[in-house]
């Protein structure tokens, strides 16, 4: 036999590692391996604590930008603050030292510079190692932040072979420098000596001393802005279950799309505005540390992004839904109602987008806001449109889960919608410009607790089951379900959006006048849907067999189809021509 390979050892070169042990009396975070550092407060120790002391001898701080600085406060407070200089028992500058550049430094803190220093706001205003030389301070003299100065300081190289130079100015109450600069001659501190160890050089408790106490200071300002973030930023304000959806939002669209701060210190009704974009913006109107202290437990439990008072109640379920006799009554459930039902709504909001007018066009003069508006309707459109397709491949990837060997791709629309409360009535599938009649019926078969939702919950309440079925199957039916409650939102934004333009006299100035062509005229946009129904085909058998690489070939060749499409469909509207996606003969 060959000989066998030595093992690899790994010898600890520290005290803190040879010390295979918690050493009684010690806190976690004095041994390096089992502590977490940051260079902001809130974890087990702050890394700027170390540069605090990179030079021998000076005291800094890394001063931030003030965000709401008051009127009557110093100006240009940022950047490398010299807290003051402490060389009596610095290690690296013993008395009895006989290096020149110790002896200097030395002289210079016992004399003259040490007493200028001690006198008004000293602060760090460049550092040179080599022939490289960083000003703290932007072209015009503006003083840079102290987080960007203390990552320049950690920049700079410890060994005998690397000196340091450095400058302070001292900085008036305006912020100006009023004196002459001191320059020092050093080198950088090595935080750790041979041993492993911190130097004797830092107190007890100093490398701790900037961490927020009490901790719910720290938990004030760790948002979504800071990765360990523990707390929400904005979120969706509590509604009273009589005016929500199942999912707990709004009927009111736009209380159900305003974001609130969390934070926000006026928590009454009046205070529910929508929060800003940005933490400065926010941060006038949020409670403060000394707030946060005495009412962190008053601050609302947050679930699924919303606010939640004293009752959470989760998957509400819509009564009387039962699941499936059989999982062969829930295929063809899907086949023959489910999936053309989603072909017919996607084509139907489709040909919808296509009627509204060219917001390049909007007659602005008078309706001034039309263009926008006509951007948003647009957009808001095409997205619900994109999203009943995507309920399409999902509804056929649950037959492909299901059926196997069996599957066929289902592709041809419905010829009739069932929508309404209760059991429904059923309608025609009609291709008819976006009124004010066509943006009704939208909410209606978008309408959560409707058929077409109740629908979907049946599949739901079959597929969680999870002794029958994988879990993913119920995953794809609960985001079909759960999203009709967006598109449902969607219409009514664009029914308050647009409903100022219909004035009773002739077509909403939101609308061109289009009316479902021929094939003929559309002989062009109808072989491009050709096309995309045919790339579907075979994306679909693609995946059904597990062939996902040519699956996304034939998706990429559907994208770039729909584009034209798109493009096709506008030139066609342009010329008041409406697409048919389905035949006069067949409807």
């Amino acid at each position: 036999m060959p000989d066998q390979p030595k093992p690899i050892r790994v010898k600890p070169r520290n005290l803190t590692a040879r010390a295979a042990y918690r050493v009684p009396g010690n806190p976690a975070n004095t041994r390096l391996d089992g502590s977490v550092g940051n260079c902001f407060p809130g974890l087990e120790m702050d890394v700027r604590d170390l540069d605090r002391r990179f030079f021998p001898g000076l005291v800094f701080n890394a001063v931030r930008v003030p965000l709401n600085p008051v009127p009557e406060a110093p100006k240009n407070t940022q950047g490398f603050h010299l807290v003051f200089v402490d060389y009596m028992y610095d290690p690296m500058l013993p008395d009895d030292s006989t290096e020149d550049w110790v002896q200097t430094l030395l002289s210079a803190y016992r004399g003259d510079i040490g007493t200028k220093l001690g006198t008004g706001r000293w602060f760090l205003s460049w550092v040179q190692q080599g022939d490289r030389r960083i000003d703290m301070h932007d072209e015009d003299g503006t003083p840079y932040d102290g987080m960007m100065v203390w990552r320049f300081i950690r920049s700079l190289e410890a060994g005998s072979d690397n000196p340091v130079s450095l400058a302070l100015v001292r900085r008036n109450h305006e912020g100006v420098v009023d004196t002459e600069p001191v320059e020092l001659h050093g080198y950088r501190r090595r935080y750790r000596t041979e041993a492993g160890v911190f130097s004797d050089t830092y107190d007890p408790g100093e490398l701790t001393q900037s961490l927020c106490n009490p901790w719910s200071h720290d938990f004030r300002d760790c948002g979504c802005h800071y990765w360990p973030s523990n707390h929400p930023d904005v979120v969706m304000a509590e509604t009273d279950p009589e005016h929500a959806l199942p999912t707990g939002q709004s009927y009111n669209p736009i209380k159900a799309e305003t974001y609130l701060d969390w934070l926000r210190s006026d928590r009454s009704l009046a205070g529910n505005v929508a929060a800003f974009n940005t933490v400065e913006q926010n941060r006038p109107f949020q409670i403060d540390h000394y707030q946060v202290n005495q009412m962190w437990s008053d601050l609302p439990i947050v679930v699924e992004g919303r606010e939640t008072g004293e009752v959470y109640e989760a998957d509400i379920d819509l009564p009387d839904v039962l699941p499936y006799p059989s999982t062969a009554e829930m295929i063809a459930d899907l086949r023959t109602r489910l999936a053309p039902m989603e072909m017919t709504l996607s084509l139907q909001y489709l040909y919808a987008y296509f009627t509204l007018a060219d917001p390049e066009t909007a007659d602005t003069a008078r309706w001034p806001t039309l263009k926008d508006d006509l951007i948003f309707a647009r957009r808001a459109l095409i997205e619900v449109a994109i999203g009943e397709m995507t309920h399409m491949r999902c509804a056929n990837q649950l037959l492909w889960e299901l059926q196997g060997k069996d599957y066929h791709p289902v592709l041809t629309p419905a010829k009739t919608l069932r929508f309404g409360p209760g059991p429904g009535k059923v309608y025609p599938r009609s291709l008819r410009p976006l009124t004010t009649e066509a943006i009704d019926d939208f909410i209606e078969i978008e309408r959560p607790g409707g058929y077409i939702d109740r629908a979907y919950a049946r599949c739901v309440a079959t597929l969680e089951q999870r002794d029958l079925y994988e879990r993913h199957l119920y995953t794809l039916a609960v985001r079909i379900d759960t999203d009709g409650d967006e598109h449902y939102l969607r219409f009514r934004q664009m029914k308050e959006v647009l409903a100022k333009y219909n004035t009773g006299e002739g077509l909403p100035a939101y609308l061109r006048p289009v009316e479902v062509g021929t094939e003929d005229q559309a002989r062009h946009a109808l072989d491009i849907f050709d096309n995309v129904k045919e790339g579907l085909h075979d994306a679909y058998v693609s995946e059904a067999g597990k062939d996902y690489p040519e699956a996304q070939d034939y998706l990429s060749q559907v994208r770039a189809e729909m584009k034209i499409l798109r493009d096709e469909g506008e030139k066609l509207a342009a010329d008041r021509i409406g697409i048919p996606f389905w035949p006069d003969h067949d409807p």
